[in-house]
């Protein structure tokens, strides 16, 4: 009876061994490969996305700006007519010996005033080129690869790649 066991083994052994075919046992796994097969495509189609710039470019305009200028010098009527109003009201406020100091002090700060307020301004106008950056928005197709179609053993199949091809690798495998 264990003769007959062992018989039976060897005999299903070798069978399997001897049976013709390409295959690829692949050790700690239970897939078995059979072969690589390349399947003619049929059609190439190419794919496209659409994708969004934002493009800036500068834009510039010429705008008018006040700028005021006052002149370095003082018009000496100012001064003239200052100092003799200050001399006048220093004058008026003194008494006696003080007086004499009144009127210079009032004649002095009466000049001041009148130069400072006498000074020249005027307003005149600049052109000032002010630029800023602004985006144009565009949008654009860009080809993204091609999804290339075959038929195999009756099925449809596909496979995206970055350029058309002439067939599709198929490989084979049964697990058990």
């Amino acid at each position: 009876m264990k003769t007959n066991l062992v018989s039976i083994c060897l005999l299903l052994a070798t069978a399997a061994i001897a049976e013709p075919g390409n295959y690829n046992i692949e050790p700690m796994s239970n897939t078995v490969t059979r072969d690589i097969e390349y399947v003619p495509v049929t059609r190439s189609e190419p794919v496209y996305s659409n994708i969004i710039k934002n493009i800036p470019h500068e834009v510039c305009q010429d705008q008018q700006v006040a700028v005021q200028q006052q002149s370095s010098g003082s018009s000496p009527m100012g001064a003239i007519v200052g100092g003799i109003i200050g001399g006048v009201l220093g004058h008026q406020i003194g008494g006696g010996s003080g007086k004499v100091a009144a009127t210079i002090g009032g004649a002095t700060v009466g000049t001041m005033i009148g130069q400072s307020g006498s000074r020249d301004t005027r307003t005149t106008y600049q052109t000032v080129r002010r630029c800023v950056i602004q985006y144009e928005t565009r949008s654009e197709n860009v080809l993204t690869g091609y999804i290339n179609y075959a038929k195999y053993h009756g099925q449809d199949i596909a496979k995206m790649s970055d350029e058309p091809l002439k067939e599709i690798k198929v490989t084979n495998s049964f697990s058990f």
